[in-house]
């Protein structure tokens, strides 16, 4: 399948042999399935592992990084690490009093287009680039990864909160997200300890009776 002008996922290469069924998230092609649909609708239900590493993200920085959000309408959040939902689904974090990251949500509009005004807007307001991968962990056994895995409680953390931490010894932000009113782990990692981080949490699924599958399932979910 033709790239020509298109992100790849750090771990696209461990699809090509496994499926033709391709999806375009912003702009990558991630899996659309992997397995069958009532193999991935069962799984999910129990642990489910998923690429969602195509939706845009942007770093907004600077002392008046707050007061162009509000401009743009965006719902911030007051306190650092705790995050508001995008229009379009996407979720914004606080950082520090001058920084945020934003992730869009499937529909890719809203983080392309605060990206795009933010390249003409003149003060104390900067894009910091962000390139990490996304990963996504459902299911009721998804504490069951975290545990093995990561020495932070995760029962003790508020839902749609940041943590950084390390999991399976790379440093990374797990966020705590609810998919389809169900908790789910989302995972931002450097590109490179990305594909290191897929395969431990892939076989710690399979260990558990769940999968690593195909985007187009998850997708349907979010909001």
């Amino acid at each position: 399948m033709s790239q020509s002008g298109l992100r790849c996922s750090p771990i696209h290469h461990r699809f090509e042999t496994q499926t033709a069924d391709w999806i375009l998230v912003g702009d990558m092609l991630i899996p659309r399935r992997l397995h069958g649909e009532e193999d991935e609708k069962a799984a999910t239900d129990v642990l489910g592992l998923f690429d969602i590493s195509g939706l845009t993200k942007l770093g907004v920085k600077g002392r008046d990084s707050e007061s162009w959000l509000l401009e743009q309408n965006v719902d911030i959040p007051a306190a650092n690490y705790e995050s508001r939902r995008l229009a379009d689904g996407g979720i914004v974090v606080r950082l520090a009093a001058d920084e945020f990251v934003l992730e869009s949500g499937i529909s890719n509009h809203d983080v392309p287009a605060l990206s795009a005004r933010l390249a003409s807007t003149t003060g104390h307001v900067f894009c910091m680039e962000r390139q990490e991968a996304t990963f996504l962990l459902v299911g009721s056994s998804a504490p069951v990864v975290l545990s093995q895995t990561c020495g932070i409680d995760f029962r003790t953390q508020a839902a749609r909160s940041l943590v950084l931490t390390r999991v399976a010894g790379v440093s990374c932000g797990v966020f705590l997200d609810n998919v389809n009113n169900a908790r789910a782990f989302r995972f931002w990692i450097d590109y490179s300890y990305a594909e290191y981080l897929w395969e431990i949490l892939a076989s710690i699924c399979e260990e558990l009776g769940g999968h690593a599958m195909g985007a187009g399932r998850i997708l349907r979910e979010l909001p």
